[in-house]
């Protein structure tokens, strides 16, 4: 019987070829699988390993306010009537959960890199949504080798989770569905919540939904959920005028107040990140509008209107802070893979990735690590004190680590704070009854600048040790050695 029509017209494959054909998707996707794989541990290890120096890098000052303020809320008092707060009230009641389970600092901390892993993979989702799986995983690689978020994914501080939540809801709004629309505006709300710089990202946003073929329905959806979010936030909050005063008339007090703090190694910072990471990301823009194609412009859109508001917010935010700029890494990595990866032939896209693996993980090994404050003398004579005591200082973070409490009224001792007129010496002074002692902090990281605090502090607390550049005074002497 001769072959039929179908046949003949039909090209015929050699055994070989049809081997290659069934093995070649499998080997691909092996590849894939692999590289996702690696780049998920390079990611997780880099957080971890920074982590683990946590006691040999110098941690920024909000890192102890933070950390005093969620012990002071897991030990029942309220934000805003008992503790000062100047955010949100969502971090503080999340930051206090694993201190208020028993959980300690530990699982404080491990929390704080999983919001590094979701901003990574964030990014990483969209530089996929841009130029396919491996830049994806070139973006989260990126986001993982960016100093901010290695310095910061293991402080505590509201800027990170904020971070990770407002780019997942830009992800979750450009899927084009209601429910993920939904899901957006809930992530916007909380980010909201968490703090509110999270509005720089609504430019991106709008931009998202009005390039979607049902506009309306998507402003709307992703509307009510924010909204709904804010709204009971405000309702749980307690009580909201003074909540109000510490939250928003606080920053406009201090957006006015002269002599803000510029940030430390400013210069340095926009030399051996900021400035390489922006020419890099408008190179990455200019790659992706004229090399991908017009379903993806879209999405570079709205990452190139993020970044712009990025700039916008650095110009125009006093004070501005290092740990702001997390809330602008996603957009830039993504553009930056998505980009170069344009101009990379596909069988060199998986060296690339590999490229960038060994890469993250040289550089994570490599970090030069400053003396352990675990070994400060100031750190051993303060915990001859009693667990639990309390102590005023304008240094949070060694309090804590010693097992001692700040009042709550004075978690935040903050420049921010006292230049704008929140805190005076009379309330340093008057917030001080029931403590055991006063810390002065260094010099390069002083607050009690005005010297009746520390007047009073001599007066008040006779007995007196110095050591690492610490000033303790104390009712009784502790038997420290000086």
């Amino acid at each position: 019987m001769g072959p039929s029509a179908g046949d003949i017209h039909r090209p015929r494959i050699s055994n070989t070829t049809a081997a290659v054909v069934r093995v070649l998707p499998v080997n691909v996707s092996a590849a894939a699988r692999s590289s996702l794989a690696a780049t998920g541990v390079a990611v997780v290890a880099t957080f971890l390993v920074r982590a683990s120096h946590l006691r040999m890098v110098q941690l920024d000052y909000d890192d102890g306010v933070y950390w005093q303020t969620a012990l002071a809320v897991a030990d029942g008092h309220q934000p805003y009537a008992e503790v000062f707060f100047a955010q949100p009230p969502l971090y503080a009641w999340l930051s206090a959960l694993p201190f208020a389970l028993n959980g300690g600092e530990l699982a404080a901390r491990i929390i704080t890199i999983g919001w590094a892993v979701l901003l990574a993979a964030g990014a990483g989702i969209l530089g996929r949504g841009l130029a396919g799986r491996y830049a994806g995983m070139a973006a989260a690689l990126l986001v993982a080798m960016l100093p901010p978020v290695q310095r910061y994914c293991f402080q505590f501080g509201a800027d990170l989770p904020t971070a990770a939540l407002v780019t997942w809801s830009v992800v979750c709004a450009g899927r084009g569905r209601l429910r993920w629309w939904l899901a957006s505006g809930t992530l916007l709300g909380v980010a909201l919540a968490m703090k509110l710089i999270a509005v720089v990202v609504l430019p991106a946003l709008l931009v998202v939904t009005l390039m979607s073929r049902r506009w309306l329905a998507a402003l709307a959806s992703m509307s009510v959920a924010a909204v709904a979010v804010c709204v009971l936030t405000l309702i749980v909050t307690r009580p909201p005028a003074v909540a109000w005063d510490q939250v928003v008339a606080l920053h406009l007090s201090a957006a006015d107040a002269p002599g803000q703090p510029v940030p430390a190694g400013a210069t340095t910072m926009l030399a051996v990140w900021i400035v390489p990471f922006g020419l890099l990301s408008a190179a990455g823009a200019f790659l992706c509008l004229r090399r991908l194609s017009r379903a993806q412009r879209p999405l570079v859109l709205a990452l190139l209107v993020w970044g712009v508001s990025g700039v916008v917010f650095a110009g125009l935010h006093r004070p501005i802070f290092e740990h702001h700029l997390l809330l602008f890494v996603a957009p830039g990595a993504a553009i930056i893979a998505a980009g170069f990866f344009t101009l990379l032939r596909p069988r060199m896209h998986l060296v690339t990735t590999a490229a960038l693996v060994l890469t993250c993980v040289v550089q994570v090994l490599t970090m030069p690590v400053s003396p352990r404050l675990e070994a400060s003398a100031m750190l051993r004579c303060l915990r001859t004190l009693p667990v639990g005591s309390v102590l005023v200082t304008d240094d949070q973070e060694i309090a804590a680590r010693a097992g001692l409490r700040t009042p709550p009224w004075l978690a935040d001792t903050s420049r921010v704070r006292i230049s704008s007129g929140y805190l005076t010496t009379s309330d340093i002074i008057t917030g001080a009854q029931g403590a055991v002692g006063v810390l002065f902090a260094p010099s390069d990281r002083a607050k009690f600048v005005d010297p009746t605090i520390a007047e009073w502090a001599r007066q008040e607390y006779p007995a007196t040790y110095r050591a690492d550049g610490y000033l303790l005074t104390t009712a009784t002497p502790l038997g420290c050695r000086q």
